[in-house]
């Protein structure tokens, strides 16, 4: 489960950079695949990538969107981080949100904390109130809390200091260290052990009463027996505030974007293939939309049947790769080509091959059009996949298509050029 959580966060982020790579050029942005930085910005910093390590000084707020990260940083303003394993070590300001798979907070908290995680490490100080939610978490001896403690994990153990005591619910739970103020556990199984320090007063709640080891200082202690509850430490309550993520609109916008950079490519590339695509749309308008529709739907079902009948020969296994990969690639190229039909479907008053100049001005008008569409309520959720539809059709056709209405198979054998 840890790996295939990893690999899905690392997968995410690599394709995220692939994305917003053509739009983020302003100051304090750092995008890219493995990034190792040495950070001096007095403003924002914003990153985007596959594994971050970073070091220096940003004075401003910090937000990173990875795979694994590692930084040293002394941070002015807030951290949010979401990867799949973090190592946070430093000075931050304000307020800490992190998401991670493993984290490990070796950094000192001006603010608040806010984490979540499998396997959650606490090293350090955190001046201000820390809601935690987990698998795994420690509180190690070197670490300090300031604030009121929410905290809520499978397995947990409290070797450092929580300074205001809170709310503690976990399956078994281990206390060493000292809790000042009243706190609350919930827990299948509590034990204290002979260096535990707790002021109190101290409620218990669960199935057993507490193990207290000889030597633990206790305050005053309830206990209410009650059934244990997974479902009280499943960490619902927990907020991870990650709010960092790209907008809609900038989002569709590298979207668009890249789809004519992609679209100009294969124009340069192939221009004959584009224009019998093109030119199959303009002939053959509905079936091309009808036609993409049934290959979209028919899609889910011939990647699996193919990816089977690959795999079963040594041969086979990496062309089934290949074609997982490929698919969100073609069905990309598929909308470039659909907003090529359209835009020569518009601009091409000849009906001919349309030269370099017009397929370009054609192709940017179609993609400026449908963004501007796109980014309107509702309508968005149709111009998109028929956009797709009717490239994926047009496609269609023109492979099966072996020469255009009227040509000669010498003329069809010279537009053979594959795309």
């Amino acid at each position: 489960m840890k790996s295939f959580i990893q690999n899905a966060f690392k997968a995410g982020a690599l394709a995220g950079a692939l994305i917003a790579g053509f739009g983020a050029i302003a100051h304090g942005q750092y995008i890219g695949g493995d990034l190792s930085l040495d950070l001096d910005d007095s403003g924002d910093v914003r990153i985007l990538a596959a594994d971050v390590t970073a070091e220096g000084r940003v004075g401003g707020d910090l937000s990173i969107l990875a795979a694994d990260v590692g930084v040293n940083l002394t941070v002015g303003g807030d951290v949010e981080i979401a990867a799949a394993d973090v190592t946070l070590e430093g000075t931050v300001a304000g307020d800490a949100s992190i998401a991670a798979a493993d984290l490990t907070i070796a950094a000192t908290i001006g603010g608040e904390l806010n984490a979540a995680g499998a396997d959650v490490t606490i090293l350090s100080q955190v001046a201000g109130d820390a809601t935690i939610g987990g698998a795994f978490i420690s509180i190690d001896e070197s670490a300090t809390i300031g604030g009121q403690v929410e905290i809520a994990g499978r397995e947990i153990y409290i070797d450092g200091r929580l300074s205001q005591g809170g709310d503690i619910r976990g399956r078994e739970i281990f206390v060493s260290g000292v809790i000042s103020g009243p706190v609350e556990f919930y827990a299948r199984e509590l034990r204290f052990t002979e260096s535990a320090v707790v002021a109190g007063p101290i409620t218990v709640r669960g199935p057993s009463e507490p193990v207290i080891a000889p030597g633990a200082q206790m305050g005053e202690l309830t206990y209410i027996e009650e059934a244990f509850n997974e479902n009280r430490i499943d960490g619902d309550d927990f907020n991870v505030d990650i709010d960092f993520l790209p907008s809609v609109a900038a989002i569709g916008g590298v979207f668009a974007a890249s789809a004519f950079l992609l679209g100009l490519i294969v124009s340069l590339l192939a221009p004959k293939s584009v224009g019998r695509i093109a030119g199959c749309f303009r002939q053959r308008p509905w079936v091309s939309g009808f036609l993409g529709l049934i290959v979209l739907a028919l899609v889910p079902i011939l990647i699996p049947t193919l990816m089977a009948l690959l795999i079963v020969t040594i041969v086979g296994i990496p062309l089934a790769v290949i074609l997982v990969l490929a698919t969100p690639i073609l069905l990309f190229l598929a909308f470039a080509f659909g907003g090529i039909a359209l835009g020569d479907l518009a601009l091409n008053r000849s009906g001919g091959q349309a030269g370099l100049g017009l397929r370009i001005g054609s192709f940017l008008a179609a993609a400026v059009m449908i963004t501007v569409l796109a980014a309107i309520p509702v309508l968005g959720f149709i111009i998109l996949p028929l956009v797709l539809c009717i490239g994926l059709g047009a496609w269609t056709l023109a492979i099966f298509q072996r020469q255009q209405k009227g040509g000669t198979p010498a003329q069809a054998g010279a537009d053979a050029d594959a795309v």
